[in-house]
């Protein structure tokens, strides 16, 4: 639990940035897209490939936005496959006023070695926004999920309440930071709780181009069977094309 108890600190720090006064700004109307790839290839005395995709697309008009986004992730060390997971999402977002929203959301993803092949994440809640200009972004969202996973062995269906947290920081004009936290207490089996979370840095290239380190925490409390590990992490560097 250390490592999670850092994620919760480096959170709240991140949150003493928030002390400026809420201004409300509206989203942007119309299409955005987020591409990002990061590649790593490794030869000699050792071998490897590392493969990280993630598409985000948005459509903004009045107060309605459409968000579809999916992810690729594959390692590959000495010839055998060591991480696979891929994930879609499609959400619906209605703002009913400067600083509240309401949300469905439907996700299709895979871990095989999680021991998962399929798992399908059905939400619904509400959205609040705390801090909402130019500089500083920062929201709460509180909600249910219904999951429904197909394991190796048999299938789990069970209800969720999912919490989440999104900091976002311009620490100067060419770099910003961004912290999110999302807790997922489990109402069906209450010892398979989830924590996820990422902290990131994004620094600007260019009007389209910026270039992102981050580090995702996943953790599980009770695993499928056959998974030894309750958590997973990923360090990532890529490349985003913003437009």
């Amino acid at each position: 639990m250390k490592k999670h108890s850092l994620v919760i600190s480096i959170l709240f720090l991140s949150l003493s940035f928030a002390s400026r006064p809420v201004q409300a700004q509206a989203p942007t109307p119309g299409f955005h897209n987020e591409s990002e790839a990061g590649l790593v290839l490794i030869s000699g005395n050792t071998t490897s490939q590392s493969y990280n995709f993630k598409q985000s697309n948005q459509y903004v008009w009045d107060q309605n936005v459409t968000l579809f986004s999916g992810r690729f992730l594959d390692t590959n060390a000495q010839g055998t496959e060591t991480a696979r997971y891929w994930s879609l999402s499609l959400r619906y977002e209605r703002e009913l006023s400067e600083r509240v929203g309401i949300f469905v959301s439907e996700m299709l993803e895979s871990n095989v070695f999680a021991g998962f092949l399929q798992r399908y994440n059905t939400d619904a809640g509400a959205k609040y926004s705390l801090i909402k200009d130019e500089a500083t972004q920062w929201s709460v969202e509180g909600g249910y999920r219904y999951s429904a996973e197909n394991r190796f062995v048999g299938q789990q269906n069970s209800s969720l309440i999912r919490l989440y947290t999104e900091f976002a920081k311009k620490l100067s004009a060419d770099l910003a930071a961004k912290i999110w936290l999302e807790v997922l207490p489990n109402l069906t089996v209450t010892a398979d709780y989830q924590l996820n979370s990422e902290a990131s840095l994004i620094m600007t290239l260019s009007q389209v181009l910026s270039f992102k380190t981050g580090y995702l925490l996943k953790y599980r409390a009770l695993p499928p069977a056959g998974i030894g590990q309750t958590t997973d992490t990923w360090f990532t560097t890529s490349l985003i094309a913003k437009f």
